[in-house]
């Protein structure tokens, strides 16, 4: 019984290829004839004589039999949704300079992105893209610009935090509902979903070998933190404050705090001024200011000034005169590309945790080299040619 609907279902498609000859080639997949969106058995052999009647070419059929053994792929966003595509991806549209980098990192090639988000433009660390389209900040997609663009997928950020930032999804997702476009949700800035959210670009772009080649050495860092921090009782973890501008800062200092090692000193939900007296009070042991201001990638690594006056500036604060950290000249810069939240972050956040293990710990981390890290993932996956000898201010001062 099977055997014969097997043998009407493609009699009834040879009469369509009969009628529709060149529709193997002129479709929205390739080799797809029925509307299922699935190149079948049936159609594999369809394909295979088209080519023999030289109705299509040799790599017409290359094409359709890459596309019967290989798709459709699914994967489920980080919003919770199903997405499948059912050919290769050919355009990609990115939505913020996160989701460029990954693409990078992938060996994605960067010609099949149509239009990123407006700060890759600003960034030196993206200059190759300096000629794509621009659809402003990620919370505020140009959706008429998109569906001008018409990308076989397009990455957009979930969104996250209070305002524009997490109000932004629902309504751009109603402004596309209908226009074929597929969408991924996927943040590519948050260390608690990036090594799962790489996984999943690699199965959408056929990257799978890629995603695991740079998972290894992610997950490798990451791990060599964690298995030396991991026991250390209370008081083995240095009393920590970070902040972004004086007496500001945020919870999402705490992660990268408390993985290299330290005990951050404030119970606090998302961003949050804090008092000064209430620092002193707690005697931190170690001060981190994060870097934001300006683009550390196009700088000199010799180009310290900026750098040693916001430190000066934390160390002659007369209310912490007598804190431990700043007795001890214990305070630390560290530019956002390394962190997760600021402008100019980007995906580089494991290796500020291992810079900041080694200013916490030199002694649990004395075979730790930061930089190495940082120089072997600059060339091996992201292509960029960086002497951080001689390029960028990224840890000041240097562990």
């Amino acid at each position: 019984m099977e055997r014969t609907a097997s043998r009407v279902t493609l009699s009834a498609l040879c009469l369509l290829l009969a009628l529709v000859p060149a529709i193997a080639i002129v479709d929205m997949i390739p080799g797809e004839l029925d509307g299922d969106k699935i190149v079948s058995d049936e159609e594999m052999v369809i394909a295979q004589q088209s080519y023999e009647n030289k109705s299509i070419t040799s790599d017409d059929l290359e094409e359709i039999k890459h596309i019967h053994d290989e798709y459709p792929r699914t994967i489920i966003d980080s919003k919770g949704r199903e997405v499948t595509i059912y050919k290769p991806v050919k355009t990609v549209g990115c939505t913020i300079s996160q989701h460029l980098e990954t693409l990078r990192t992938l060996k994605v090639p960067m010609e099949m992105v149509v239009f990123t988000d407006h700060t890759s433009n600003e960034y030196s660390y993206f200059s190759d893209f300096s000629d794509v389209p621009s659809l402003g900040h990620f919370y505020e997609p140009d959706a008429e610009a998109i569906l001008e663009a018409n990308p076989d997928l397009m990455i957009v950020h979930p969104g996250s935090g209070a305002g524009p930032y997490g109000a932004f999804f629902d309504p751009f997702m109603k402004k596309m509902e209908g226009t074929g476009i597929t969408i991924a949700c996927l943040a590519c800035s948050k260390p608690e979903s990036y090594a799962e959210e790489v996984e999943k670009l690699g199965v959408l772009f056929e990257r799978e070998v890629e995603a695991e080649e740079f998972l290894e050495f992610y997950d490798g860092v990451i791990e060599t933190v964690e298995n030396r921090t991991r026991d250390l009782s209370e008081e083995e973890r240095p009393k920590v404050y970070c902040e972004s501008l004086p007496y500001k800062t945020s919870d999402n200092n705490i992660d990268p705090i408390e993985m290299a090692g330290g005990h951050f000193i404030f119970d606090i939900q998302q961003i949050a001024d804090v008092d000064a007296e209430a620092v002193v009070n707690e005697d931190p042991e170690f001060i981190f200011r994060l870097l934001y201001e300006e683009d550390p990638d196009g700088k000199m690594a010799s180009d310290t000034a900026q750098a040693e006056q916001i430190r000066n500036e934390i160390l002659n604060r007369p209310e912490l005169k007598n804190v431990k950290a700043v007795q001890e000249e214990n305070v630390y810069l560290v530019a956002s590309p390394l962190w997760t939240y600021l402008p100019y972050s980007g995906c580089r956040h494991f290796i500020g945790v291992a810079y900041v293990a080694k200013i916490l710990h030199p002694e649990l981390f004395e075979d730790l080299d930061p930089k190495a890290i940082h120089e072997q993932y600059l060339s091996e996956f992201q292509g960029l040619d960086y002497d951080l000898e001689e390029k960028g201010v990224f840890v000041y001062p240097e562990p």
